[in-house]
């Protein structure tokens, strides 16, 4: 065998392997090139954030690199991002596709997404390789992201069209959010069977103390940890028998809250921790099959309710769906079966926006003053929309906890005083609603649907001060 012949052989055998591991470069769509799945070099650590959700790559220094094998099947003009923390004075990063490099500074110390550059794709396999290359390193990289300018303007318009309006949110000024649960425990006693606990829910009483608090709207948690529904649901049920309750707690919740004006949404957990429900979904052996029976549970939730239900708060889409490069369009198409003007919001904790198909940023912090001016871009006498940053386009809402824990979760335990006082509260109130940024208040409630008293004299208090007159 010639030289010739052997090192075209071996050449071959290279790009075989190559594109067998390479991820295809979308030409249609966003396509994510995750850092905690690229080849790594150097003292590189990835974060563990849990059972299927995929943490950012961190502990950087000049010797450390990711690189990714890209599918190029359209041959064309690409630009590129990262989704990363910087570190401040001296952070440079630097993306080289093949042997064209492109570089952007990495200044900011909180989340962003940086656009390194436009590239033109055209080989049939593709190498990226990312590495830090200031004097300051860079702190923590989440992702590589690989768009066609136009197809990014594409989208951006498609989800600008599919868009509800969020003035009613606004007009709220402020709402609850209840992570009421399989988990929930009372505040003495062994806990009731799930199900039990739904047939026992007191929906009428517990619209009488959201009205008492001045809740605008309610969050009300379907799935958490473990994976339990407070209602009938048939898709559920045709993924794992025992799940859904015969009591349309849903439905009658949403009925006892409209006679206040209050309005219904949802929360939604993926429901990974619960082993289970989770081996049934095919997260593990098909994320088509997985995301395509998301839609279904989320689309079969919206028909039954329709306009009864306002809104999704949809967790873990920065860690769980993100990675996986979700169809997003195609999710929050589903998320809006039954009601067109339902408000979506995903939550993406503190990092960066996941896509533009979504109203609202989920907010999931502490209800401090950079949360509240929206870290500069939730201007007073603003529309309520971030007018720039990681952010831009969404509707402004904070989701803080007001006692000591998400939900009522320990045994034997009496619900902890509420983490602000009087005074703190209404300041903060009025400054959100100066900017039309909305808080979520969440509030622990024990299983047979209490609050707090101390939790309830707070919040009659600010209603009194906020929203003396009726909605």
């Amino acid at each position: 065998m010639s030289l010739v012949w052997m090192v075209r052989t071996v050449l071959i055998a290279c790009l075989g392997l190559c594109t067998l591991h390479a991820q295809t470069i979308r030409p249609d769509d966003l396509t994510v090139l995750m850092a905690a799945d690229a080849v790594h070099k150097g003292s590189l650590k990835t974060s563990d954030m849990g059972p299927a959700k995929t943490g950012w790559v961190e502990s950087w220094d000049s010797s450390a690199s990711l690189s990714w094998t890209g599918k190029i099947t359209s041959p064309g003009s690409y630009d590129l991002f990262a989704i990363l923390q910087g570190s401040g004075t001296g952070c440079l990063v630097e993306v080289t596709i093949g042997s064209k490099p492109l570089t952007a500074s990495c200044l900011k110390t909180d989340w962003e997404r940086v656009k390194l550059g436009t590239v033109e794709l055209s080989a049939p396999v593709q190498s990226f390789t990312f590495r830090s290359v200031g004097t300051s390193p860079v702190a923590k990289v989440f992702s590589l992201e690989i768009v066609r300018p136009e197809v990014q303007v594409e989208l951006a318009d498609q989800a600008a069209r599919g868009a509800a309006p969020t003035d009613w949110m606004v007009q709220a000024k402020y709402g609850v959010f209840v992570h009421w649960t399989s988990q929930s425990k009372p505040e003495r006693g062994s806990p009731l069977p799930y199900c039990q606990a739904v047939r026992n829910f007191d929906v009428q009483k517990f619209a009488d103390v959201l009205d008492e608090m001045g809740a605008g709207y309610l969050v009300f948690t379907t799935s958490h940890a473990e994976f339990y529904f407070p209602g009938p649901n048939k898709v559920i049920d045709e993924i794992l028998p025992g799940r859904t309750c015969s009591r349309d707690l849903v439905g009658d919740l949403a009925q006892a809250l409209s006679k206040h004006g209050i309005k219904l949404e949802l929360y939604f957990h993926p429901g990974h921790d619960d082993v289970e429900w989770w081996r049934r979904t095919h997260f593990d052996d098909d994320k088509d099959k997985y995301f395509d029976l998301w839609c279904r549970v989320i689309g079969q939730i919206g028909q039954q309710y329709g306009p009864s239900i306002a809104g999704y708060w949809l967790d873990d889409a920065t860690f769980t769906y993100y990675p996986y490069n979700a169809p997003w369009a195609k999710m929050t198409a589903a998320a809006k079966q039954g009601n067109s003007g339902r408000l979506v919001t995903y939550n993406s904790w503190i990092l960066p926006k996941v896509t533009d198909f979504y109203e609202v940023f989920a907010g999931e912090n502490d209800f401090s003053t950079e949360m509240i001016n929206g870290f500069g871009f939730l201007p007073v006498g603003g529309t309520g929309k971030f007018t720039g940053g990681p952010q831009s386009g969404l509707q402004g809402q904070i989701t803080t906890i007001i006692n000591g824990d998400w939900g009522h979760f320990k045994e034997n335990t009496s619900i902890s005083p509420p983490k602000y006082s009087l005074d703190t509260m209404i300041v903060k109130i009025r400054d959100a609603i100066s900017r039309k940024n909305v808080p979520t208040f969440d509030v622990e409630i024990y299983q047979d649907g209490r609050i707090s008293p101390e939790t309830l004299a707070l919040f009659k208090e600010i209603r009194r001060v906020i929203k003396p007159t009726n909605r």
